[in-house]
């Protein structure tokens, strides 16, 4: 039976004659294998002596000492394939690494606009210049549609259709799905594409783009999320909103509002329902928070 230490030269060997790895990815599967031995205490201890329980206590141990999630996931997949090669090899039968399991992901809550904070957001734009005109139509479309941000700046002139009121939008995998366009946002649309051109004051290219910088070239997500930040440091709103959170406040307040599941995951470009159904469970949080606040037999009041 093999000692640890030798298990451990003997996978080094392997994945640099066998699998050819990259220097990079042996060092990493050797870092996160001399983590175990540091943990067990005894780089000469058997192989067979090494159980389920012993590698729980070492990822248990990791957890303790605040590892990031990613990092815990790398270190279970190195400890499965170090002990799947010795299964194969032949240099134990049973794999205690089998059972391992991944940490859970943190749920994300939501951050949604509650709609004063949105409506503000959204009059903060200086609307008589064209910089001003391009941001106020980004906030607006943001909200009012719901698209993410990378949909944004894919926008073309020619998907906008005015006497049909409406947009096309370019969704993941290149999925196309048709948006509907209030009034207003068709009215300040109009308004921007008439100024459009004075935005790109160092014009290099000209592009189809609908939403472009003072060079002339569409933005780019990372462009957007710069101006969005601008608008919600300049409203005080906390660190945590984000481009995003337009998505989240657009399908929770057509669920407010009365808007089925299936229109919500049409218009947002969802594949699954179960995706959108995260905003349901939101939705019932406020319910709850409200039937707290009202109903007397929360307060026991029967």
């Amino acid at each position: 039976m093999l000692r640890l230490n030798d298990a451990i030269m003997k996978f080094e060997q392997y994945l640099i004659n066998e699998r050819q790895c990259s220097q990079h990815t042996v060092k990493s599967y050797l870092n996160d294998l001399n983590d175990l031995v540091l943990y067990l205490e005894d780089e000469n201890i058997m192989l067979n002596k090494i159980d389920y329980f012993m590698l729980r206590g070492f990822v248990a141990f990791l957890h303790e000492k605040g590892l990031a999630r990613g990092s815990i996931e790398r270190k279970i997949a190195s400890l499965r394939s170090f002990f799947k090669f010795l299964i194969k090899r032949g240099f134990i039968e049973d794999n205690p690494a089998r059972m391992l399991k991944f940490p859970k992901k943190d749920k994300k809550l939501l951050t949604v606009f509650d709609i004063d904070s949105i409506f503000n957001l959204l009059e903060l734009p200086d609307k008589s210049k064209p910089i001003g005109l391009r941001d106020a139509l980004i906030l607006e479309f943001l909200y009012g549609t719901g698209v993410r941000v990378s949909e944004l700046v894919g926008i073309k002139v020619d998907d906008i259709d005015f006497s049909g009121k409406r947009v096309r939008i370019y969704g993941k995998g290149k999925k196309m799905r048709i948006i509907p366009l209030s009034d207003y946002i068709l009215e300040l649309l109009s308004k921007y594409l008439s100024e459009r051109e004075r935005i790109a004051v160092k014009r290099m290219v000209k592009t189809d783009k609908v939403f472009i910088n003072r060079l002339g070239t569409g933005l780019t997500d990372r462009s957007v999320r710069r101006i969005v930040d601008k608008y919600l440091k300049i409203a005080g709103l906390p660190l945590n909103y984000s481009p995003h959170s337009f998505r989240h406040t657009f399908a929770t307040h057509l669920l407010e509002n009365g808007a089925d599941l299936r229109t919500i995951q049409k218009l947002l470009g969802h594949s699954s329902l179960s995706t959108t159904q995260k905003y349901t469970h939101l939705n019932l949080s406020e319910i709850l928070k409200v039937y707290d606040k009202t109903h007397p037999m929360s307060k026991g009041e029967i």
